[in-house]
This record gives C-alpha cells, sequence and structure tokens, in this order.
C-alpha cells in the first residue's frame, strides 16, 4: 500500500496550513500502519514528494522559474515502489530533496516555503484579478 503525503508534511506551511495539516495526517497514519500491518505481510510506504513534475505546481501558483529543475514523476514513482518492496515507511523522492530536507533547519524551511507559498497566493490572486477585469 502507498499513500502520498507531501514533503510539506514534517511541518507546518505558512499560506498552505490546512495543506500540511492534511498531509501530516496521512504520513502519521502510513507510519502506523507500516508497523501494524508488517505482522499481517502488507508492506505500506509513504511517499513525501517535494520538487516533483506535477500539475499541482501550476495550480498552487508557484513560479516554475524559482524552483530547481522538478523532478520526473515516473522517477519518483519508481523510487517509491523501490522503497515499498525493500519495506520502507517512508520515502522522499529524488535524493536533492532528501538532502534538503535532512539538512534544512526547521524553521528555516518554514520561512523559506511560507514566503514561496505566500508569493504563489499573491500571483493566483493578480491571475484571478486580471481574468476578472478582462470579462467586464
Amino acid at each position: 500500500m502507498v499513500l502520498v503525503a507531501a514533503l510539506g508534511a514534517i511541518h507546518g506551511l505558512p499560506n498552505m496550513a490546512h495543506e500540511s495539516a492534511s498531509k501530516a495526517y496521512v504520513l502519521n497514519l502510513g507510519e502506523a500502519l507500516h508497523h501494524e500491518l508488517a505482522a499481517a505481510g502488507v508492506k505500506v510506504t509513504v511517499m513525501l514528494p517535494g520538487n516533483v513534475d506535477t500539475p499541482i505546481i501550476d495550480r498552487f501558483g508557484v513560479d516554475r522559474e524559482r524552483l530547481p529543475s522538478p523532478f520526473p514523476a515516473g522517477k519518483a514513482v519508481d523510487q517509491t515502489v523501490h522503497a515499498l518492496l525493500a519495506g520502507r515507511a517512508t520515502i522522499i523522492p529524488d535524493r536533492r530533496m532528501r538532502v534538503a530536507a535532512r539538512l534544512t533547519p526547521r524553521g528555516m524551511s518554514i520561512r523559506m516555503n511560507g514566503r514561496m507559498l505566500g508569493e504563489a497566493a499573491a500571483n493566483l490572486e493578480r491571475a484571478a484579478t486580471s481574468a476578472h477585469e478582462a470579462a467586464h
């Protein structure tokens, strides 16, 4: 069983508190199930994608130009399946994201992500205002 959370599950995300909280639930559920179901032979792995090339990047209004090149979704899936078969509780696809998650102090990560997501929210608001004005 693979559950998909997000890298933001490991701490609160300013400007997306609801999203990081729901992903934290998935992470905690999956880690608990990983241990609870092991005796029955059921493998559970939680995928914590960070900068994976999916439409969510655009939906959140994040400026792709300011991100490192996104990790291909197919490779993220391959790494997740490998982690599941190896019996790992969690996987952060992309070595760059794993290293960044380990080395970036929690407070700094919260501030950096909050700033990025605040800018993304402003981008979405500007786009919605422009679309509204163009329609009228």
